[in-house]
């Protein structure tokens, strides 16, 4: 031991292993004896309390027949749902679950809730919960020293929600009413006419009106001005620390009793009254805002349409190349408001968002707000660290100031520099969500709500009688927040967590540093595992050091990817930490919080495919394949666990630009449109550290990955295929190409007239007039190309069936048609797509005022094929044979199509029309303006005539042909 230099950490890393019950129940013993004492322990109590209170439920009872039937139920019950959860039950506790934000929980977690459980304290009141109350305030002021919080004469607080979003809700309603709160005091003081003053009711604090010395109050300027000569633009722009220290100061400096005030404001407060009857008071013309990346959470939004202030009034701020806010983006918002006199409710930091684990810059964000104060704008800080807030335990809080050696005491991993930057400006926040059912490894529910400044509880205060009793001297917990009832159970399996792990480097630090070695080294198998030979090409989101350098070359990039390989990879654990160059390079490798997003493209003969429709559908197969989406998907068979998530085009902008360039996801100079699929891994593990289990995991995607790969290759692979048509008409016949979204050999919406054989044409007439109820199609009879098929002069052998024959079918007739003439011919790869459904439903239409025939146009997927024969015209002007021998464009007025897209799928090839909710039935008259073309029509160009169709008998409808997944069956 003596001459083993890593001894201290071998020790550090056996006490992380009390931590867990563990991927193969190794501690169960232990669980077993200390809920063993548990169990005990709830039998005693109850037998011991009130010893000569009698039995209740007695012997006899217990021998009835309905008793034992009762409990033989429930035991058929408790089996059936026990063996029902180990076989369907996620196994969060595997290391090779890195999907959500989930791992095994942690053993005192799991005892401190089970134990705290079976008494049921409810921590909405101190008399419902005594112990597990104070246990509450304990976790709340834990988790705010962590933090930063409470070391520079400001007491914080903070305590549990059920999630964070409830926890992002309440700071949203906190941040509300501090922005509001000057104004109530405004009005109580009566310097701003209320509905009160109507009624003949004197302003309560009038007296402050005339107080002297006056109240004093400093702007965001730093100026010093009697509080009733601001201007309504300064009352919105106090400081928060301002705001917060009103009510204090009216105490000391006035002798108003903290009572007597709250009785005053009341009437005045937004709570009262509501946000638009202040605006109106004050003539505040512009709604406040709220400043959040475009990685926020959907919590954010959400609680604007709770808390009244409205989603659209949540701003979405630019992010960089690595999903971080752009802070010159915010600071253009910013300049904005000042102009147009909007105020601002405040800025949001997310620290490590929920899809790539990015932190965004808070400190510029303090830095910011410090800047824009000068210009007399003023606006509260929130840091969302729902996922990133425990990281906080990487900082030693011995130290003064910020730390100069960041991770001095976790021989796991360091964090980035930048990300310990901005978790150790967590301090300045007003606000910090943070959930310890996520990086606390805790269980369900335990989110939680930090004040920098306790006195902000106070202004989401919300006393009953049955919850606050006057003898609660600290006050129960359900007076503030959101919730009301809420479990005790969750505060407890916080707190032994907590103690148990403790709440610095060498705990939690020590824990969550060894997750992301984990992690960065499975962003070093994303980052390196694309190889020049293969058809599959990975790319994570974050970037490699040597991508992020200007004027970096293939041949920068592919020597750092060599050195991950042979000095990263293939050596041990052991090596590797004796290695401390290459240690320090792993370091800088990877994301700012152990989530890795990373994306799938693939090549087609060598070419790589530039359509992003088909690198989301490679990514959505490989999500399949690595997740349990139902109760059919067998959890055994999942080799490792990822999740998936959409960026989008409007949202991620120039970050989603680039990465789509890395991805070579380009046309041209230009990246290919479309919002892209991408996958996601957390690691919270401490445990598949060892090469050979992480590069097994690594080997296990990739030939996952190869598999789906070959799939794309065959719908995305242009060759000779059979391909079919349906036939319309019986004097001219036209050929109606079936078409699929999902097979490049398909991909095309195609209709064109050909020569038929005299018997060939005879037989067809007489098989539609004996059956005019049924389709007929024709198709090849050997495998050829689309295009070849339809090349003037090309001869092949055609076959005529009854409907879609199934293979081995024998066909009615075989013959060759001539003279083959293109009607249409448009494209559905999806760089021609539309990016939204049309209005109003449109058709080609085509063939002659004899017999016209109409083909749904094809534009966005999914969707499905509709063409129906022989239609009746009456349009104005009439349409010329020639016209419609080229063909035209004929939308139906009064069929809604973005109204009711996607239209149901089925299994049927045949789906009935009025089943799918249209009107498209046989005998219909449609409303229908006609346009030149397609173009025409969504340019907004007049029709060139106008009136009605009527469908007729016959009207061919496949939405599975048009959609089908020719792979979803392979092996």
């Amino acid at each position: 031991m003596g001459d083993d230099p890593h001894y201290e950490k071998r020790l550090a890393h056996a006490r992380v292993g009390s931590y867990f019950l563990g991927p193969k129940a190794e501690n169960f013993h232990i669980l077993n004896e200390l809920m063993g004492k548990v169990l005990q322990d709830q039998q005693t109590v109850r037998q011991n309390l009130y010893r000569d209170d009698p039995a209740f439920i007695t012997p006899g009872m217990m021998q009835a027949e309905t008793y034992t039937e009762s409990i033989d139920e429930l035991r058929e019950y408790v089996n059936d749902l026990s063996e029902g959860l180990a076989l369907h039950s996620i196994p969060f506790w595997s290391p090779r679950y890195n999907a959500h934000m989930n791992m095994d929980v942690a053993l005192p977690s799991i005892i401190g809730y089970m134990a705290t459980m079976m008494y049921n304290p409810n921590n909405v009141a101190t008399e419902a919960s005594p112990l597990t109350t104070e246990k509450e305030r304990e976790v709340g002021m834990d988790l705010c020293y962590m933090l930063g919080y409470g070391y520079n004469g400001v007491t914080p607080w903070g305590h549990i929600t059920c999630d964070g979003s409830v926890a992002n809700l309440e700071a949203i309603w906190a941040i509300r009413n501090l922005k509001f709160y000057p104004l109530s005091l405004m009005l109580a003081i009566g310097i701003k006419e209320s509905k009160n003053e109507s009624k003949g009711i004197d302003p309560p604090l009038n007296f402050l009106a005339h107080a002297d010395p006056p109240f004093l109050v400093e702007n965001c300027k730093g100026e010093q001005k009697p509080f009733v000569e601001l201007d309504t633009w300064e009352l919105l722009n106090l400081k928060p620390s301002t705001v917060l220290e009103l009510p204090t100061r009216l105490t000391d400096e006035y002798s108003i009793t903290a009572q007597f005030l709250q009785d005053a404001l009341n009437p005045y407060l937004v709570q009262t009254v509501g946000k638009d009857y202040l605006e109106r008071c004050f003539d505040i013309e512009k709604s406040g805002k709220f400043f959040v990346s475009t990685t926020k959470h959907y919590s954010w939004p959400k609680g604007g349409a709770i808390s009244g202030i409205g989603s659209d009034n949540f701003i979405n701020v630019a992010v960089d190349e690595d999903a971080r806010m752009d802070i010159n983006d915010l600071r253009i918002h910013l300049d904005n408001c000042i102009d147009s006199h909007t105020p601002v409710y405040g800025g949001v930091a997310i620290m490590g968002s929920t899809e790539h684990g990015a932190c965004d810059p808070l400190a510029d964000l303090v830095n910011l707000r410090q800047e824009y104060e000068s210009k007399g704008l003023s606006f509260a800080i929130h840091a969302d660290a729902a996922w990133g807030g425990y990281f906080a335990s990487f900082i030693d809080r011995s130290l003064k100031g910020p730390p100069s050696n960041l991770l001095p005491l976790v021989p796991a991993l360091t964090l980035q520099p930048y990300t310990m930057e901005q978790l150790y400006s967590l301090q300045y926040a007003d606000s910090i969500t943070i959930d310890p059912h996520k990086s606390g490894y805790v269980n369900y529910p335990a989110g939680g709500l930090c004040y920098r400044d306790e006195r902000m509880k106070y202004l989401i205060t919300w006393t009953s009688p049955i919850v606050y009793h006057d003898g609660d001297a600290k006050g129960s917990m359900g007076v503030y927040g959101v919730e009301g009832s809420k479990p005790g159970a969750a505060a407890v399996a916080t707190w032994l967590t907590h103690r148990m792990l403790k709440l610095h480097p060498q705990g939690y630090g020590r824990l969550l540093g060894e997750a992301v070695f984990t992690c960065t080294k499975l962003y070093c198998h994303w980052a390196t595992m694309t190889r020049d030979e293969d058809d599959l090409i990975v790319c994570p989101l974050i970037r490699l050091p040597s991508e992020k350098q200007a004027g970096h070359s293939a041949s920068d990039i592919e020597k750092e990817k060599k050195r991950i390989r042979e000095k990263i990879l293939r050596v041990s654990n052991e090596d590797l930490v004796n290695d401390p160059e290459n240690m320090e390079f792993l370091s800088t490798l990877g994301g700012d919080l152990m989530i890795n997003a990373f994306a799938c493209n693939f090549k087609v003969n060598g070419k790589v495919n530039d359509d992003v429709n088909e690198a989301n559908y490679l990514n959505q197969c490989i999500f399949k394949r690595l997740s349990v989406t139902s109760m059919d998907d067998v959890v055994a068979s999942r080799p490792l666990f990822l999740t998936s998530s959409t960026f989008g085009e409007d949202t991620y902008g120039k970050c989603l630009e680039s990465y789509k360039r890395r991805l070579q996801l380009v046309n041209g100079e230009n990246p290919a449109r479309g919002d892209l699929t991408f996958l996601v891994n957390v690691t919270m593990s401490p445990w598949p550290t060892d090469q050979d289990f992480l590069g097994s995991l690594a080997e296990d995607f990739r030939r996952v990955a190869d598999e789906e790969v070959k799939k794309c290759i065959i719908r995305n692979k242009i060759e000779p295929d059979i391909h079919g048509f349906v036939m319309q008409g019986l004097d001219q016949i036209h050929l109606v190409h079936i078409p699929m979204f999902q097979m490049a050999n398909h991909r095309w919406q195609l209709i064109i007239t050909a020569e038929f054989p005299k018997n060939a044409k005879q037989r067809y007439q007489q098989l539609r007039r004996e059956n005019p109820d049924k389709f007929y199609t024709v198709a090849n009879t050997q495998k050829e190309l689309l295009e070849h098929m339809i090349k003037p002069g090309v001869e092949i052998e055609w076959r005529l069936d009854e409907g879609i024959p199934a293979p081995g079918t024998e066909p009615i007739m075989t013959f060759k048609l001539s003279n083959v003439r293109v009607v249409v011919r448009e494209s559905m790869f999806f760089n021609a797509l539309d990016q939204a459904y049309p209005d109003r439903m449109p058709f080609y239409l085509y063939g002659s005022n004899a017999e016209a025939h109409l083909d749904h146009v094809l534009k966005k997927a999914p969707n499905g094929m509709i063409s129906a024969d022989s239609v009746k015209l009456a349009l104005q002007p009439e349409l010329s044979d020639e016209q419609l021998a080229h063909g035209v464009v004929a939308v139906f007025e009064d069929v809604f199509e973005n109204a009711i897209q996607p239209l149901p799928l089925s299994d049927d090839s045949n789906i009935s029309l009025a089943a799918a909710g249209l009107s498209l039935v046989p005998g219909r008259t449609h409303k229908t303006s006609v346009y030149e073309s397609y173009e025409a029509y969504k340019s907004g160009s007049a029709p060139v005539a106008r009136g009605s169709i009527s469908l007729g008998e016959y009207i061919f409808a496949d939405w599975k042909d048009v959609n089908m997944d020719p792979a979803c069956d392979m092996p």
